[in-house]
């Protein structure tokens, strides 16, 4: 077995122990949980934040520059889907018959979208309230609970899923840096 073979077997062995964890009583939870408009509060939440701790207008010019991130983000991991091509756990013959699925997508599975996106939304909405809110670590309880989902799910790896959260790291700080430009930019003082 050669070296990536014996990291796609642990990747399908860890999915199988986690993803047998459920059970049809928790369905209900995980199904709303992996729907992103589920956590329209905790958005509505950040944008109070954003235009407390900036103005209005500087919050309202974050909060979309977040979406737009998002939807980029999107864009990315979409392309990295069809460059891998990683059948989704729900259709792996060898795997989908050891496995709990619900509601199995037809697209690819690495990397997961979930993860990248909601990690990348996190991780610059922490990057920019960390030093005002101790708390804000608390914000990554979102993406864990949303990528875990997935594989409770039936629709994604572990390795989707830390990959997912690796990119969306790497995408928020090189998006805050552009924030951070733009606003400097824009609103004519050193605002971030």
């Amino acid at each position: 077995m050669s070296f990536i073979d014996a990291i796609i077997h642990a990747d399908e062995q860890l999915l199988i122990y986690l993803n047998n964890f459920g059970s049809e009583p928790y369905d209900v939870f995980w199904l709303q949980i992996t729907k992103p408009l589920n956590w329209l509060p905790l958005f509505l939440f950040w944008l109070f934040l954003l235009i407390k701790k900036f103005t209005w207008k500087q919050g309202m010019f974050l909060f979309l520059f977040i979406c737009i991130m998002a939807g980029l983000s999107d864009v990315l991991v979409n392309i990295i889907k069809h460059s891998f091509q990683r059948p989704r756990p729900c259709w792996q013959v060898g795997v989908m018959e050891q496995i709990r699925s619900l509601k199995c997508s037809k697209s690819y599975s690495f990397v997961s979208g979930h993860a990248t996106t909601s990690m990348a939304v996190t991780t610059f909405i922490y990057l920019l309230f960390k030093d005002k809110f101790k708390w804000t670590v608390l914000f990554y309880i979102y993406p864990l609970l949303f990528a875990y989902s997935r594989i409770y799910m039936g629709k994604h790896y572990p390795a989707d899923i830390l990959c997912g959260y690796t990119l969306g790291v790497i995408e928020a700080i090189l998006y805050l840096k552009l924030a951070k430009y733009l606003m400097n930019k824009w609103f004519d003082k050193n605002l971030l």
